[in-house]
């Protein structure tokens, strides 16, 4: 007789193991002021959060999830009360990716490789292989959840009908509650995003700088001279939203801009 399958944490291919390691003073700020761990899975509350592996679920009588068969048949599958907030089975893990060239266009692929999409009809299914209009979703993040808009600008909802039972489509006009889903992602994946775009946001004069220099400077070979007085100026300028008029005073100032004046 075979002993029954062991509960656990759902462990995805990639995950490394994770050691205890002493943090420098610095990361460790960081990680107090973001706020929680890297583990887990927590709501996802903004488009960079899509990016990554995704538990879509619905608060629905009872809640659901998005779930796919060995047949690759969409299915909404009802939620232990011990699972709410991370999925249980592979099976009910989409990976949200963003469009090429889009910023609030996304696809959703199951854990089969095949692409969650729906039809002029509202249709929904998760069983396309390859990307077109019909696998396009544009998401709308608010305090309630993530409303899902296809192509035809239709909505996708959770329709209970008799029995006890829900049906999943995309033919909906408007948003509410049963267009408003709860999208948990990786904390991993959410504290990754956030710090990017920390970094990204903090040392924007400086690519704005870097890309005119390799316009315009005439000598120098394209470097960049700047001091940590320099930095802190630019930082100013740019909360204080007179970014170019600063930059190009500091052009004209090191002589590397020769259209400046």
């Amino acid at each position: 007789m075979s002993s029954a399958p062991k509960k656990g944490k759902l462990i995805f291919k990639g995950d490394k193991e994770h050691k205890k390691k002493k943090r420098k003073r610095s990361e460790a700020k960081d990680l107090d002021h973001d706020g929680g761990s890297d583990e887990g899975w927590v709501r996802a509350d903004s488009l960079d959060d899509l990016v990554g592996p995704l538990f879509i679920t619905h608060p629905s009588e009872p809640p659901i999830c998005f779930t796919v068969d060995e047949d690759d048949r969409l299915l909404a599958y009802p939620i232990p009360e011990q699972s709410r907030t991370e999925p249980i089975i592979v099976n009910q893990v989409f990976v949200g990716a963003r469009l090429l060239g889009t910023s609030n266009t996304f696809t959703f692929k199951s854990s089969n490789g095949k692409y969650l999409s729906s039809d002029k009809f509202g249709v929904v299914t998760a069983d396309r292989e390859a990307i077109s209009g019909l696998e396009e979703w544009r998401p709308t993040v608010t305090e309630a959840g993530v409303a899902l808009q296809n192509t035809h600008n239709k909505f996708l909802m959770v329709d209970e009908i008799a029995g006890g039972g829900v049906k999943i489509r995309a033919d909906s006009d408007d948003v509410g509650f049963c267009e408003t889903f709860r999208i948990y992602c990786q904390a991993r994946f959410q504290r990754k995003a956030r710090q990017e775009k920390k970094k990204s946001k903090k040392n924007e004069g400086f690519v704005d700088e870097m890309d005119n220099i390799k316009k315009y400077q005439s000598w120098g070979g394209g470097r960049v001279h700047s001091s940590r007085e320099d930095k802190r100026d630019l930082k100013n300028a740019r909360d204080e939203g007179r970014l170019a008029e600063a930059m190009l005073d500091r052009r004209a100032k090191v002589k590397s801009d020769r259209y400046c004046k």
